[in-house]
């Protein structure tokens, strides 16, 4: 205990204390945070270094690209100017045959008699097989449609007047049996509650 003067002790403050030991905890706490953190500094450290040198050598690989490319552009516009010239020749070697081409090309074309008769008979027999082609499937599509004819006469012969399925049949016939019973029940409560009561 610690004496102030005779009469007077001190009494310690123990929330300075315990605040003073807190922050020491934190302080001690935070020093291990940055130690353990060190393996993952030096990782993140060695990636940026690795991401660096990757950097650099896309950069020289792109500059190599970039270069390249020039060189081919300069061969590219050569070989251009090179065809352009050999376009424009051909472009003149075809005008000047297209000028003398009315007095200098001249076709002809002979058909012997035989030929003819030949070409002639061909385009008969293709005539004739068209035809042929023609009326089989106009006979198809007559013998399909009389018998579609034939199937619906006889559907209509046997079920003369109206014809309608089975199903609606028994639904209308069922709506009207119920209409039927609905009517004469109203018919007796009306005469049971008018007549008797």
């Amino acid at each position: 205990m610690i004496r102030k003067s005779k009469n007077k002790e001190i009494q310690p403050n123990f929330e300075e204390m315990w605040s003073e030991v807190e922050e020491d905890i934190q302080e001690q706490d935070a020093e291990q945070d940055i130690i353990n953190r060190v393996p993952e500094l030096r990782k993140l450290s060695d990636n940026i270094n690795k991401a660096t040198n990757t950097w650099v050598n896309a950069d020289l690989q792109l500059e190599s690209a970039i270069q390249q490319y020039q060189r081919a552009e300069r061969k590219l516009d050569d070989s251009v100017t090179t065809i352009s010239g050999k376009v424009d020749t051909i472009n003149k070697h075809i005008d000047q045959v297209m000028e003398d081409a009315p007095t200098k090309l001249k076709v002809s074309v002979y058909v012997s008699d035989a030929d003819w008769q030949k070409m002639q008979e061909l385009h008969a027999k293709w005539l004739e097989y068209d035809e042929k082609m023609l009326a089989d499937h106009n006979k198809q599509q007559e013998t399909i449609w009389q018998k579609q004819s034939q199937r619906l006469t006889n559907i209509v012969k046997n079920n003369e007047g109206v014809w309608i399925s089975t199903r609606v049949f028994y639904i209308v016939g069922s709506l009207s049996l119920l209409s039927i019973i609905t009517i004469v029940m109203e018919i007796v409560a009306y005469m049971y509650f008018h007549w008797i009561v």
